[in-house]
């Protein structure tokens, strides 16, 4: 018989996840340990068991939100999360059991960032797709899949100054301020700086900072997590000013060369919505994509949320907040962005 309890063994837990094939890099118990520090948000960690054997886990996370109610996620902040089970038996216990604890709390809804479509009853929607690079076995043919355009304007943003740097925790201090006057260039609520600080402190072997500098300054900036043979980049940013010597595509090829040169076989470029700019940015990379199938348990009388900016209820908050001091924008946030998943 299968069990399901709130798993209180973090070792336990990460050895079955490390063994685990499917498991994904935000499976592992430290990321519970950055949500909890940085947003103070409550962690219901599910294990299902047989025999006191682990066969299968799920992680959500309870967000309170007066705009948008009570949920679980699994996993916020991310694009990828999810149930990971043994058996379809495993799995099934685990989604009653994440039904019957949204009910407890009296959560709208039960959101499974699941990422591969998968045999799950529940509601399924996939309105974003991600984009992955297989890597070649050289820079030089990696460098022979872009356009002659796209080759032309990486050297010239070589050629015009354009410095990259590569550090760890420290860098954040550099790519911070990048980060967050892109965000509230796009009219998005900015993460605290303690949330990158938090990371770097969880995965000191796993998160690498590279900053592009120009005259001494910071310009360009792209935060990155390694799993298992994968170079995720799930977030970059750029000044506007930058962008005329090309500092995008130089941010994105020293990524690419980077990853290829320390033996790693894919780089995630992260999630966007098809048809966005972003995702025509993205294709120039000759990037694989992948649709990324999120799964929900609905309470009675609810719907599948839309917390998206393309959603038109959110646009003229988006237009305001593009407008705002920056200091003002830095400091609302972070108060803001702890409830939107």
């Amino acid at each position: 018989m299968v069990r399901v309890e709130i798993c209180q063994d973090p070792v336990a837990w990460d050895g079955y996840v490390e063994a685990h094939p499917d498991a994904c890099n935000y499976h592992r118990w430290r990321w519970r340990q950055v949500i909890c520090e940085t947003f103070g948000h409550e962690a219901h960690y599910l294990s299902a068991s047989t025999n006191n054997a682990i066969q299968g886990v799920l992680p959500l996370v309870f967000m309170s939100s007066r705009m948008f109610g009570d949920f679980l996620v699994s996993v916020p902040f991310f694009s990828y999360g999810g149930v990971v089970a043994d058996t379809s038996e495993a799995r099934e216990a685990l989604l009653a059991k994440a039904a019957e604890l949204a009910c407890e709390l009296r959560a709208r809804h039960v959101e499974l960032r699941q990422g591969c479509e998968c045999d799950i009853g529940w509601r399924r929607v996939a309105p974003k797709v991600t984009m992955k690079v297989d890597l070649p076995a050289s820079v030089d043919e990696l460098a022979g899949r872009l356009s002659p355009k796209m080759r032309k304007r990486i050297r010239y943003a070589r050629k015009s100054g354009l410095d990259p740097r590569w550090s760890g925790i420290e860098g954040v201090d550099h790519f911070y301020p990048v980060f967050a006057t892109n965000m509230r260039n796009l009219g998005t609520p900015v993460y605290p700086r303690s949330w990158f600080e938090n990371i770097c402190r969880r995965l000191p072997e796993g998160v690498r900072i590279l900053t592009l500098w120009k005259d001494d300054r910071p310009v360009a900036g792209a935060f990155l997590i390694s799993f298992r043979s994968t170079l995720e980049m799930p977030w970059a940013a750029s000044l506007p000013e930058s962008r005329e010597s090309f500092s995008p595509l130089l941010l994105y090829w020293t990524v690419l060369e980077w990853a290829l040169e320390n033996g790693f076989r894919e780089v995630d470029l992260g999630r966007c919505t098809p048809g966005s700019g972003n995702h025509d940015f993205k294709r120039r990379w000759v990037c694989a994509e992948e649709p990324l199938n999120w799964y929900y348990w609905l309470a009675p009388f609810t719907s599948v949320p839309e917390l998206r900016p393309e959603n038109a209820r959110y646009r003229l908050a988006i237009q305001a907040w593009k407008h705002l001091p920056l200091a003002v924008a830095n400091r609302l946030g972070p108060r803001l962005v702890r409830s939107i998943p």
